[in-house]
């Protein structure tokens, strides 16, 4: 019985300890993005970083951004930047949607003020 218990507790533990982490940037012009995930056999978390490199943050107005991978894409309108020029982007997927890579192309595009810059990010 004792067994039985040990390994039932060494298969949760493995189970547990079966995450991987990796991350994307890259920048454009005016905008610097990073792009972590947290992927385990349970879920997957995507956080993003959106930055604007300008100095006038407040002639930015409202922000629309797209994030996409393979047939994934994610994406918010009509947001603001935070005091320090940052807006940030978090999602938290189950095991039946699909997962992102770590050899994924990822192309952000932002839109505001009547302007308009598409970049890739590539894997850290």
């Amino acid at each position: 019985m004792l067994k039985k218990i040990l390994f039932v507790g060494s298969v949760l533990l493995l189970t547990a300890c079966n995450t991987k982490d990796f991350s994307f940037t890259g920048e454009s012009d005016h905008w610097q993005a990073d792009l972590t995930v947290n992927q385990s056999s349970d879920f997957e978390k995507q956080d993003f970083v959106l930055k604007y490199k300008g100095k006038d943050m407040d002639s930015v107005g409202d922000i629309a951004y797209t994030v996409k991978e393979g047939t994934g894409e994610f994406g918010r309108t009509g947001v603001t930047l935070e005091g320090n020029g940052v807006i940030r982007d978090s999602s938290e997927a189950d095991p039946t949607n699909a997962k992102m890579s770590e050899d994924a192309e990822v192309d952000v595009t932002v839109k505001w003020d009547d302007q308009e810059e598409t970049f890739t990010l590539v894997k850290e």
